[in-house]
């Protein structure tokens, strides 16, 4: 008898710690000198024109001034257009709670339930076969690199902000609710189901010729449905797609709640700052991916672009966290120099 309930206890046991999540948490520092594709700050337009410096990057037409001179109304300078792309984000994705990738690694280690862990699930689809849905943590980093680096110096048009981490998925109590989530956005009510799964294909198509198209907000193209604004992903085809898909719905989230500004456009040019203007709704065109870890794509990758080159070798069995340096368009007016 005792030697039966021994045997039960140990087969409880085993199952219990065949039931616990992965522990380990990977993750690297990124090199701000090889790991980035600078080539992603092209085109560079000053002065109302373009300078590419032999660079093909992709682009979209702003509105913004393409005069050789802007006027800054709330500091009484003149200067001349300038616009471009800027590293000023990281973003990483994981399946534990705590992990920060790109932090080296570390791990913060909170309390958390079965619940609040990713990872991947098989799922049974209404009309046959099966499918596999998935759920991952997020966090945001603010790492202007190019002042970072001291590239520039005392330019208005560059963020000067000190490294932060704003989020932090597993501290948002909406991250893995989709219903609470939904109370931030009851715009993204009307576009679920069939309205989100029409507008991913033009919308793919468009993002791979070049950028998304900017009204249809409610979906990810290639990647998915940009609502809920959670980390829950109903179809998960591959580590790459869902960890885009959560990047891309970090920053909607964070434009919905006011926290995220867009530097683009005329009316951001004539801001003459850095930061830019509010933007409830995003406008997913500006913004370009750029994977640094596990290993770098050396790409540029606009919202909703099907991700069959970035895919190439990152879906490796070990490879449970992802980090993506972010560029943001910006248009803004450069001061000139005053003797």
């Amino acid at each position: 008898m005792k030697f039966i309930q021994a045997l039960v206890g140990l087969a409880l046991s085993f199952a219990s710690w065949s039931a616990l999540p992965q522990s380990a948490c990977n993750g690297k520092f990124p090199n701000l000198i090889t790991d980035i594709c600078y080539d992603c700050m092209f085109p560079i337009g000053l002065a109302g024109g373009l300078l590419n410096l032999g660079v093909s990057a992709d682009d979209y037409e702003t509105g913004a001034s393409h005069f050789p001179v802007c006027i800054c109304a709330s500091s009484l300078s003149a200067g001349t257009p300038m616009s471009f792309w800027e590293p000023r984000y990281m973003v990483d994705t994981t399946n534990k709670p705590g992990c920060m990738p790109l932090l080296g690694g570390i791990d913060i280690s909170p309390p958390y339930n079965a619940s609040e862990y990713g990872g991947e699930k098989s799922i049974n689809k209404q009309i046959g076969g099966r499918a596999k849905s998935a759920f991952m943590h997020v966090n945001e980093y603010i790492n202007p690199v190019m002042t970072a680096l001291g590239v520039i110096a005392n330019s208005p048009c560059f963020d000067s902000r000190s490294f932060d981490v704003p989020f932090i998925s597993w501290a948002d109590p909406t991250w893995n609710d989709d219903s609470l989530s939904l109370m931030l956005t009851p715009y993204a009510y009307p576009f679920a189901g069939i309205a989100s799964i029409a507008a991913e294909m033009p919308d793919a198509i468009a993002a791979t010729a070049s950028f998304p198209i900017a009204s249809l907000f409610w979906t990810a193209g290639a990647w998915g449905p940009m609502y809920p604004l959670t980390g829950n992903v109903g179809i998960a085809n591959t580590p790459e797609q869902v960890s885009h898909l959560v990047l891309a719905r970090l920053f909607a989230k964070l434009h919905a709640a006011g926290a995220q500004q867009s530097p683009a456009g005329q009316e951001a040019l004539q801001s003459c700052g850095a930061m830019g203007l509010p933007q409830i709704i995003m406008d997913k065109r500006q913004y370009k991916t750029n994977r640094v870890f596990p290993f770098p794509d050396n790409m540029c990758t606009p919202i909703g672009r099907p991700l069959a080159l970035q895919e190439v070798g990152a879906a490796r069995p070990n490879d449970k966290d992802y980090g993506y340096f972010v560029f943001q368009r910006k248009d803004c007016c450069q001061p000139f120099p005053v003797n």
